[in-house]
């Protein structure tokens, strides 16, 4: 929910009650001294593009590394190129330390986390956490001033720090979070110089400075992978409430952050990507050793760990971070959001993969290029079943009461997009629906979102059209469930921080239960994240999903009350897995590996039939491909039994890889289109 509105935030107000009081130690009141000091730097350079570029946009300096990474230390080493903007200052209370008698400092605190920042990146890119970097101010197209930092022996690796102050309001009594700026209640914010920074010279930021700022950003670096956190956070759950804002499960300037980079980088070409916040500490852990020693790493290197001499007084990192490596809290998972980014569907010329490409549905022509299906503007994630497509379409607001995401569906037969709606209409509880799910039997079709009470939300579409919105009450599940239909039974599968959650009934009719599906110990399986559910030719159910607390794949198989299992173990990994069913019972299984790449396995539904109620180990090998993927592959047999694979690689382009009937999964890939 949207804080209480306050009396907008005027240059005057600032300079004659707030900056005043700002002088509670001699590095702040120096800061605040310069913020009206107008200066320009050089004008903002071009950047160098020796490699793909991913640029990521945040609210904090560490957010890039509790919630994407290992995502990023994976990609600087497959030799892309990296651009972080941090968009705060993140100044917090002015403190680097626990202990709230220390002196307040805020210009030195936030110059300690940048500090911390530039040591983590030299880490990943160059393996020294001391390499050296050149800091400039360079200033923007729009008239924004930002600190410039490039990687020296790394020089297309650059981070952009703009600095706003966001919580101006301990001092003022203002409330001046950044989502008070981008909704409106704020007309602008002030910069905070880091100490020592070569900003030197702060202003104050409106609104239209900063939107326009990051798309001038995005169209100087040109990403091909555009990272951002959560713009649409689930709701609160539980007790553990941090740095919260009311109603929604992680922290306000998180959000703002990316509904600003939402709005710039939606619609381009590039690939885009949410990152769940504070909510994973209330989810599974998700990641194997492999991938847990890489965040780590970044991580005690921001934190100052090392107790290394960088020469800045004010330090070396971020004290307040809580370690070692990547903590218990929600460092333990790495979730993003829109992970379906690929799915297989018939076309005239055999299967091909639809996608979301710069905002819009569109389906790989042969090999040649995309032809666009029309439709509106949609978050990059889609769902097929039959002959139709499923996505959601955006629209972001200043007025939280008007956020949009309604599900569209895309009828291939006939070429026409209907607009299917929102179970909560607009607003808060409109944000909440997650990616959608669908299951066709021929005559039947359904399609699901989640439900802001709990559960799911579905509509049935019958030779009567589609049905209105119906509630399906259960737990709050993964913002992906899953969706499998066959002869008029239809069942939906849904990961809950526990369990798996199951709806199963005619489209009109429906149960729930909780599956508990065998897991380690005798204990029910818990998943990791997202589950991926096929159902085999016998009626059958297959069930994939990572296992909690780790990155080892679990298959499960079964229907009703009896369920076989078996862990396949992975090191490494974060995305949920696929699987494909192929002919004569052949089953194929892809996801990503500690390295980031592509590993695939070609198992028989026989591997699976073990003793009910049990989950056994089946130790094979995975064949890792040569790319390194951004989304979750999409795989497909052909009815000779060939498997063919699709993947968004780290240039952001589509790959492939092709195996022939009976043969192990593919290594080589190649571009697709």
């Amino acid at each position: 929910m949207p804080s209480p509105r306050t009396p907008h935030l005027r240059r005057r107000d600032l300079l004659v009650g707030g900056l005043a009081g700002l002088a509670v130690t001699a590095a702040a009141a120096e800061g605040a001294r310069s913020v009206w000091d107008a200066a320009s730097g050089t004008p903002f350079p071009e950047p160098p593009r020796t490699g793909p570029v991913h640029l990521m946009i945040g609210a904090h300096p560490d957010d890039c590394l509790y919630f994407v990474n290992p995502r990023v230390a994976r990609v600087v080493e497959d030799g892309a190129d990296l651009c972080t903007v941090v968009l705060t200052a993140g100044e917090a209370d002015g403190r680097n330390t626990w202990d709230t008698a220390a002196p307040v400092d805020y210009a030195g605190y936030a110059a300690s986390r940048n500090n911390g920042l530039r040591r983590a990146y030299a880490l990943m890119a160059l393996g020294d956490a001391d390499a050296p970097w050149d800091r400039s101010r360079a200033t923007l197209g729009s008239g924004q001033d930002v600190e410039l930092c490039v990687l020296r022996d790394r020089p297309g690796v650059h981070l952009v720090f703009c600095s706003l102050w966001t919580n101006l309001g301990r001092v003022t009594g203002d409330f001046t979070r950044l989502l008070a700026l981008w909704e409106g209640r704020l007309d602008a914010s002030a910069v905070l110089p880091p100490a020592g920074s070569p900003l030197g010279a702060g202003s104050t930021v409106d609104r239209a400075t900063v939107r326009a700022s990051l798309a001038e950003l995005l169209d100087r670096y040109r990403p091909v992978a555009v990272n951002t956190l959560d713009l649409d956070p689930d709701p609160v759950a539980g007790e553990r409430l941090g740095a919260e804002q009311t109603g929604y499960s992680d922290h306000i300037d998180h959000t703002a952050a990316a509904l600003f980079a939402w709005e710039a980088a939606l619609g381009t070409s590039a690939t885009v990507e949410s990152w769940r916040g504070y909510y994973n500490r209330r989810w599974p852990g998700n990641l194997g050793p492999a991938d847990l020693d890489a965040k780590g790493a970044a991580l005690d290197a921001y934190a100052w760990a090392d107790g290394g001499d960088c020469g800045h007084a004010p330090g070396c990192g971020d004290r307040l971070i809580v370690g070692p490596g990547a903590g218990t809290t929600y460092g333990h998972a790495t979730h993003p959001r829109y992970t379906q980014a690929l799915v297989p569907v018939d076309t005239a010329a055999g299967i091909a993969p639809a996608a979301v490409r710069g905002g819009r549905a569109a389906v790989l022509r042969g090999g040649r290029g995309w032809d666009d299906l029309g439709g509106p503007v949609l978050f990059p994630s889609l769902a097929a079943a039959g002959t139709r497509l499923y996505g959601i379409g955006p629209e972001l607001t200043e007025d939280p009461a008007a956020h949009v995401r309604d599900l569209y569906c895309l009828d291939r037969d006939t070429g026409e997009w209907a607009n299917l709606g929102n179970p909560a209409g607009t607003g808060p509880a409109a944000r909440t629906v997650g990616q959608p799910a669908a299951a066709d039997d021929g005559t039947t079709a359904v399609a699901c979102l989640r439900h802001p009470d709990g559960g799911l939300a579905v509509r049935t579409r019958t030779a009567h059209g589609w049905s209105d919105w119906a509630h399906l009450p259960g737990p709050a599940v993964h913002e992906a469930p899953a969706a499998v239909g066959a002869a008029g039974a239809f069942t939906i599968v849904a990961a809950t921080p526990d369990n798996i959650a199951a709806w199963e009934g005619d489209g009109t009719a429906w149960t729930q239960r909780g599956l508990d599906l065998p897991g380690a110990d005798g204990a029910p399986h818990i998943p990791a994240g997202a589950v991926t559910a096929e159902q085999v030719p016998d009626g059958r159910l297959l069930i994939a999903s990572r296992a909690a607390g780790g990155s080892d794949v679990v298959l499960h198989l079964g229907q009703g009350t009896a369920w076989t299992g078996v862990r396949v173990p992975l090191e490494g990994g974060i995305l949920a897995p696929t699987v494909a069913l192929g002919p004569d019972g052949a089953i194929a299984v892809v996801c990503d590996d500690g390295s980031g790449a592509p590993a695939a396995l070609v198992l028989d539904l026989d591997d699976l039939d073990g003793a009910a109620g049990e989950l056994a180990l089946l130790s094979r090998p995975w064949t890792r491909g040569d790319v390194t993927v951004l989304k979750r592959p999409a795989a497909a047999f052909g009815s000779d039994g060939s498997l063919r694979l699709w993947a968004v690689a780290a240039d952001g382009e589509l790959w492939t890889a092709q195996a022939g009937p009976g043969a192990p999964p593919p290594v080589g890939w190649e571009s697709a289109a």
